[in-house]
């Protein structure tokens, strides 16, 4: 499990910690591992190996991104020599919820446990994108980052760009990509109607008339993550939304999520996200309670 083995570096995303950064990789046959209360877009340029998260594996190669939502633990394991660059933002400068009606990044980019979000950046994508990730580079090296709104309207810019570039993708048909069958289709909506009260795959592959060994095979073959792990990221998703959104105490929030003991939930927290729920909200809210840098 990532999350175990990769230390949790908390930023506070203030005037005195940069609230959006970005970083030049360069690995040579080794991993590189990540586990931030960031949002992260990671740009491959070139080089070869594996994504890894807690929930899921992904061969990369040069000219793809991928996104990975806050406290989400990941590692780059390369075969040969990788060049990448990160852009990490905290939500307390871009809030991919509040801004969604104008980027529509949330459940694209971020937020969508159907899709890994990778991405293929082709050529004619490549120049614009290049100079927009720049652009943010430079600007952020300029004193008054935190009242910069050059900065946060050329992330707001890359976001769209990459948004639309993944939605074009999606509705692009692949001749060499197999059909989604309706079965999986069909269990996106019992997961969503029964995810708070169903956590165990039995349950969907009944209702699907299939064994769970043939359904868990399909979600890692179209996924590339079990039915458990599918069931998992809503349930993490849902729990953060609790803590950051409502004053709710845990142990209601654990039974509203189907838990029936809150020692396991937060058992179940703290394996995905590092931190227990209690310490999770208290250190979110103390920075999400500070500095805003653009209102």
């Amino acid at each position: 499990m990532l999350t175990n083995t990769i230390t949790l570096e908390i930023k506070k995303a203030s005037k005195e910690s940069t609230p959006i950064l970005t970083t030049e990789i360069l690995i040579e046959n080794e991993s590189w591992p990540l586990h931030t209360n960031y949002f992260a877009i990671l740009w491959i340029h070139s080089g070869k190996g594996i994504v890894e998260t807690d929930l899921m594996k992904v061969k990369y190669t040069e000219n793809q991104v991928f996104c990975f939502n806050t406290y989400q633990a990941f590692a780059l394991h390369s075969k040969g020599s990788t060049k990448a660059t990160l852009l990490l933002f905290h939500a307390n400068f871009f809030c991919i919820e509040t801004y969604h009606h104008q980027v529509g990044c949330n459940g694209v980019l971020f937020n969508n446990i159907y899709a890994t979000s990778q991405i293929p950046i082709l050529p004619q994508d490549r120049e614009e994108l290049k100079s927009l990730f720049n652009t943010i580079k430079n600007e952020i090296k300029e004193e008054e980052l935190a009242s910069n709104e050059l900065v946060f309207s050329y992330l707001k810019i890359f976001l769209i760009k990459l948004t639309r570039i993944k939605n074009e993708i999606d509705t692009v048909i692949n001749p060499n990509t197999p059909i989604l069958p309706d079965y999986l289709s069909e269990l996106t909506n019992l997961i969503n109607e029964h995810y708070l009260s169903e956590h165990q795959p039995a349950f969907y592959a009944d209702k699907l008339h299939l064994t769970v060994k043939t359904l868990s095979t399909a979600t890692k073959q179209y996924y590339q993550k079990t039915v458990s792990a599918l069931i998992a990221e809503k349930l993490i998703l849902k729990a953060k939304w609790e803590l950051l959104h409502t004053n709710t105490q845990i142990k209601t929030i654990a039974s509203d999520l189907g838990f029936q003991d809150e020692y396991y939930f937060s058992r179940f927290f703290k394996k995905h996200i590092g931190l227990s729920p209690k310490h999770f909200r208290e250190e979110e809210w103390k920075i999400r309670k500070g500095f805003l840098s653009i209102p």
